[in-house]
């Protein structure tokens, strides 16, 4: 039977190739638009290496020092906190901590590297992290190995560095043991990891050091507020998704705690975010329910606005039939099967626009990448000079294309179902006498 809808869905676009071609048009571009969107979320939101665990990640974004005369500082995580805080909690599977090259630049100024007595000084990207880091994000390693405890525990000069710095310094990725100077500061390089692009924005950077190695870091102030806010994101690798409420009790009862340790004021910490959560907080800077749904008014309206248009095509189209659909109705076709075979035939007229519209999405994320997933980091980051590069599998994969096809079948009802049933609703006698005229 569906074979038999597909011929006839393919003689009606030989008959009517004006149609055909508006429609194919319209529809690509409708599909193309919330594609865009669905390519997008799914790039930002799949376990893409090294972000490998996003289904599983928690975040704390800030936290708040309220002073005792009222008076509040916000700012991120600091030392203090993080090591009577966070780092002692039995929910987590692993816990790291990093300082991005943004607010490191803040910090220490820009980084540079380069050989000893070298000509060249490129500018590098610089991350501050623990050996935690290393078990939650899943990098390629080239050479050698990332640094381990002992040597954040012991401030020791370790760095790893990425293909493109290891191919600038040294002309080649076999560079363990090799020394080069950040910010001439001598330090020893543990390891070589493949390039990361930059839509993975928790794993970028350039370099990466053991926080400890930076003196301004490192260095525990004697002040009670700079001791417990600082620049320290946190990273937190739940066991399962379903940890986040177990994960959200605990972290209420380690801060309640070490506000009792506290003289001059207290922390209030900001609510954990599930990885999806947090990315749509940080699109905006709001409350990521609001964002999320703004978000899904918008794509209704890709979806509304052009099956509005498509349903007057429709109507049209569907009208020439009407004395078709009265002689199946006399020889006793049934209404349920007459619905089913228009709106089958015109999904199948619409795959057409939806594969198009794919494409051109997918040319539209390409060209766009830098703005549709960058973020106010990036481009800040070495004014949008970063490698904001996409893989094949970033962009091609089944879920992708169940996205496409979902669209098509929303789209198909919301543009076809209206017309072909009231075209089904003229009675056979009207139908047959629109024949014999």
């Amino acid at each position: 039977m569906y074979k038999l809808y597909f011929r006839q869905a393919w003689q009606l676009m030989e008959r009517n190739r004006f149609f055909s071609t508006v429609y194919i048009i319209g529809t690509g571009l409708a599909i193309s638009m919330v594609m865009v969107m669905a390519v997008v979320y799914h790039i930002r939101t799949a376990n893409i290496a090294p972000e490998v665990h996003r289904d599983r990640m928690c975040y704390l974004n800030g936290l708040s020092y309220v002073q005792s005369n009222m008076s509040r500082s916000s700012y991120s995580y600091g030392l203090r906190t993080i090591k009577e805080c966070i780092y002692p909690m039995t929910t987590p599977e692993a816990v790291a901590i990093k300082v991005d090259p943004l607010p490191l630049r803040y910090i220490i100024g820009d980084s540079y590297a380069r050989l000893q007595g070298g000509d060249i000084s490129p500018k590098v990207n610089l991350m501050a992290t623990d050996d935690g880091f290393w078990q939650i994000f899943r990098y390629r390693f080239l050479a050698g190995k990332p640094f381990d405890k002992a040597a954040v525990s012991s401030s020791l000069s370790r760095v790893v560095v990425n293909e493109k710095t290891a191919r600038m310094l040294f002309g080649k990725t076999d560079v363990v043991n090799e020394t080069i100077l950040l910010n001439d500061v001598e330090y020893s390089v543990c390891g070589v990891v493949a390039d990361v692009s930059a839509v993975t924005p928790d794993a970028y950077a350039d370099v990466w050091v053991p926080y400890s190695s930076l003196p301004a870091l490192s260095e525990l102030s004697s002040i009670e507020q700079r001791a417990s806010i600082g620049p320290f994101s946190v990273c937190i690798l739940l066991r399962n998704p379903g940890d986040m409420k177990a994960f959200r009790d605990e972290w209420q009862r380690q801060i309640k705690q070490y506000n009792t340790m506290l003289v001059d004021g207290q922390l209030e910490g900001t609510e954990p975010l599930l990885y999806f959560q947090n990315m749509l907080y940080s699109l905006f800077m709001q409350d990521w329910k609001k964002t999320f749904f703004m978000l899904l008014i918008i794509l209704l309206l890709f979806l509304l606005v052009p099956a509005l248009n498509l349903s007057g095509l429709n109507t049209f189209h569907i009208h020439d039939r009407i004395p078709e659909l009265g002689v199946r109705r006399a020889f006793g076709a049934r209404k349920g099967t007459l619905l089913m075979q228009l709106l089958t035939e015109n999904l199948l007229l619409m795959l057409p626009g939806g594969f198009a519209g794919l494409l051109f999405s997918y040319l539209l994320v390409w060209l766009l990448r830098g703005l549709l997933l960058g973020s106010f980091v990036t481009m800040m980051l070495s004014g949008g000079t970063m490698d904001m590069s996409l893989s094949l599998p970033m962009l091609i994969n089944m879920q992708v294309f169940g996205y496409a096809f979902m669209i098509c079948l929303v789209l198909n009802l919301l543009s076809s179902i209206v017309p072909a049933f009231r075209a089904l609703q003229v009675s056979i006698t009207d139908a047959l006498t629109n024949t014999a005229n």
